[in-house]
């Protein structure tokens, strides 16, 4: 992965980012933990484990540890510190400010209102910002394209999701536009309710559907790497992961702002929906 910013004369002692959230907002935080490192001379990065997969170490960061452990395991190493947290919290601030934190960035984590989250993050912690960072795979550019189109019809939030027909078409059309096209439905723990439409559902050219349900994002972000026409779906942790793959990837808009929240990634294309058009 190139870098678009040059290493300074000169680098801070350390760097601790605490990041949780959904798989979404941790994939729009890796521009950023990408480019503290070439300020920092050791970068600690606590998060879900869920996540790490999702992290090349590669790149700077120096630990990865688990965000459910909570401050002790990390409270002795406070001491010197910059800080990058998404917790707007006085209590949690004046803790860190106790274990002796140099400097805390408190990053917003749902701003509702632009520039874009990403920019926002650079902007708030001084670090110099080009817009090529919008057009990085940030997880890898492994797109192998096939006749598979990728289609995930459900989000954390029932409101940003599109009617289940409107991805029902979309398969059945791909499908009827060449007998060797495939469409792989894929489905979350948060998507009971779009699964069981989805089962009940009578498609033509069933033969060539099939359904996922990974069990870890690691087992999504190997089955989206084994090769994929292009991705439809909701603005949701599985487009911002299948964008940051490289693979082309059409997200829907119905609710949230895409000026905010759009995906990263080089083949990004956005779908904007207004409610009484759908």
């Amino acid at each position: 992965m190139s870098k678009d910013i040059s290493l300074p004369l000169t680098f801070k002692e350390k760097a601790i980012v605490f990041r949780g959230g959904g798989l979404g907002d941790f994939i729009l935080t890796l521009p950023l933990l990408y480019h503290i490192p070439n300020s920092y001379r050791e970068v600690i990065l606590l998060t879900k484990p869920s996540y790490f997969s999702l992290v090349n170490k590669r790149e700077g960061l120096s630990e990865l540890l688990d965000l459910d452990l909570g401050l002790s395991q990390i409270s002795k190493r406070i001491e010197g510190a910059d800080i990058f947290t998404f917790w707007d919290d006085e209590e949690w601030k004046n803790e860190l400010k106790n274990f002796g934190a140099n400097q805390i960035f408190i990053l917003a984590s749902r701003p509702t209102e632009g520039p874009h989250i990403v920019k926002a993050m650079f902007k708030k912690t001084n670090t110099p910002f080009l817009p090529t960072i919008f057009s990085n795979a940030w997880i890898g550019d492994c797109w192998s394209e096939n006749s598979n189109m990728w289609i995930h019809p459900g989000s954390g939030g029932e409101y940003k999701n599109m009617p289940f027909s409107f991805y029902k078409n979309l398969a059945e059309t791909w499908l009827k536009d060449k007998n060797s096209n495939r469409v792989t439905f894929c489905f979350g723990e948060a998507d009971r309710k779009i699964f069981k439409t989805f089962k009940e559902e009578e498609f033509l050219f069933s033969g060539r559907i099939k359904y996922v349900q990974p069990s870890s994002i690691e087992e999504y972000k190997n089955k989206l790497s084994e090769g994929v026409f292009e991705f439809w779906g909701n603005d949701s942790g599985p487009g911002h992961l299948a964008a940051n793959l490289g693979i082309p990837t059409n997200i829907c808009f119905r609710s949230t702002n895409s000026s905010i929240w759009r995906p990263t990634g080089p083949r990004v294309n956005i779908h904007e929906f207004q409610e009484d058009s759908i």
